[in-house]
């Protein structure tokens, strides 16, 4: 497509008639208007994302990045006055189309972002290459659509994992806390048995006419 726009500067009538006359006059668009605006529309391309032919980057959090006129102009090796007025030129011929955008800032003011510029698709068509662009827009297309299956996939997978890291967490929390409960449980009835053990030595000795049961009872009341 940026090869093809050459004959746009050979024969502006007959490939982009609408840029021809987007300047108001009959005749002719001056040459080196007309070099503005295809090195204009060749920046644009070069970032074209082909799924939505909006020009910017898309993201991979589903956002799109655009591009400023600076940026562009840039890329285009244009003066940035030059290159407002070819793109004047191509929105007045319908070759782009752009959407202002704005964001409210902390003081309650709004601040300008890059416009959303989009290419038509009737754009390629003006050069034959309609069916082109169709066939490489779908596998756009699908590449836009594997690659966000992939991340909901990958983003399950670490939430499965960290679900699955957090109740190991939780069983492990679990176990240790029964351990630990139980540690205690055998350390209290170890001193138990120990003063009960004791007190029956000395019940044994102060009533040496009592059994073993007897004392036993007698030392167990005696301690709870």
């Amino acid at each position: 497509m940026q090869d093809r726009l050459d004959a746009y500067l050979d024969e502006p009538a007959r490939h982009l008639p609408t840029l021809n006359a987007a300047n108001g006059s009959h005749r002719q668009q001056r040459r080196e208007r007309r070099m503005a605006c295809v090195q204009l529309l060749r920046a644009m391309l070069s970032y074209l994302d082909l799924a939505s032919l909006r020009v910017g980057v898309p993201q991979r959090d589903g956002g799109f990045m655009s591009l400023t006129l600076p940026f562009l102009a840039r890329h285009a090796y244009l003066p940035v006055r030059r290159a407002e007025r070819a793109m004047r030129d191509l929105l007045r011929a319908g070759l782009v189309t752009a959407q202002q955008r704005a964001e409210r800032t902390q003081d309650g003011d709004y601040r300008g972002l890059a416009s959303l510029r989009q290419v038509p698709a009737a754009l390629f068509g003006a050069f034959g290459l309609s069916k082109w662009l169709r066939h490489e827009r779908r596998k756009a297309i699908m590449r836009r659509y594997r690659a966000a299956t992939e991340a909901s996939k990958a983003g399950r997978e670490h939430l499965r994992g960290s679900r699955a890291e957090a109740q190991a967490s939780l069983a492990l929390g679990a176990i240790a806390q029964r351990l630990q409960t139980q540690r205690r449980a055998h350390e209290v009835t170890g001193d138990r048995d120990e003063a009960i053990g004791r007190r029956i030595g000395v019940l044994r000795a102060l009533h040496p006419d009592w059994d073993r049961e007897r004392c036993y009872s007698v030392a167990l009341s005696e301690l709870e």
